[in-house]
């Protein structure tokens, strides 16, 4: 009986919240630059869904100030694209992650023409005069990225796009055969089924779930050393994800920080 303790409770802890958590957190997540637009995804960022909490990072008091004014607009796309995953949003101050910018000061950025200046100003217009500023800077940001790079990489399939993720893999993320493929690759890292672009989605969708997993299982095995193989197997099925090996104990730098100090082997 105390032998079947550690999968009955893995089972308890995942099974009813954390079956879907990770491949919903990856959609919310990924689907934030559609459902803010391009002028507020340029200074917000979404990093965490829990228990249908989105939280989405912003440089400021004035950012979060008119964002939160927004709320109600951005439910109300989410719960057209992602039905019942988004019940509230939270608008928390802190960095923004962002690319490396070594680029960027090689090559100085295209000057504005006066249009696309006129634009931006009355575009600017439209939300509150503590944000008009920082709407400005990153408007102009975002067109100069355009002209320089009209067409960067989908974070998911690779390809040019304006939007990331692109329209394509938009729909993908929500695909019912993706969806599965997410869940089998969850258990079987190594052995996909199927190809391209729908593969990226999975796999994309498959390590938010197992991410999911180790979040939920580490303040577990804290309490009930245990489980300390359940969490072992766990990583280890993320990192043969990641990589694409099956031998990953030279891997564990990839794993979470807080994961890293605690797991002396995958």
């Amino acid at each position: 009986m105390a032998a079947k303790r550690p999968a009955e409770l893995l089972h308890k802890l995942l099974g009813s919240k954390g079956l879907e958590a990770g491949m919903r957190r990856g959609k919310a997540l990924a689907l934030w630059p559609e459902v803010a637009g391009e002028m507020l995804a340029a200074i917000s960022e979404a990093t965490d869904l829990t228990d249908g909490v989105l939280t989405v990072s912003v440089p400021d008091s004035a950012a979060a100030f008119h964002l939160k004014y927004e709320r109600e607009k951005f439910l109300a796309r989410y719960a057209q694209v992602l039905p019942g995953v988004v019940g509230d949003i939270r608008f928390k101050e802190r960095p923004i992650a962002r690319k490396s910018r070594r680029l960027e000061k090689a090559l100085p950025p295209p000057p504005l023409s006066p249009d696309e200046e006129s634009r931006l100003r009355r575009l600017s217009q439209a939300v509150p005069e503590t944000l008009q500023t920082a709407v400005l800077k990153a408007g102009k940001a975002v067109i100069q990225k355009q002209k320089a790079d009209p067409n960067p990489p989908c974070f998911i399939c690779g390809k040019p796009s304006r939007e990331n993720p692109c329209k394509s893999c938009q729909k993908l993320l929500v695909s019912p055969l993706v969806e599965r493929e997410a869940v089998r690759l969850t258990r079987f890292p190594l052995k996909a089924r199927l190809e391209g672009d729908a593969l990226q989605a999975a796999k994309y969708l498959a390590t938010t779930r197992l991410e999911a997993q180790l979040r939920d299982l580490l303040p577990e095995v804290v309490k009930e050393p245990s489980l300390m193989p359940l969490l072992q197997d766990t990583a280890r099925r993320y990192l043969q994800l990641r990589t694409g090996e099956h031998d990953v104990t030279a891997r564990r730098q990839l794993l979470p920080e807080a994961l890293q100090s605690l797991l002396k082997e995958v």
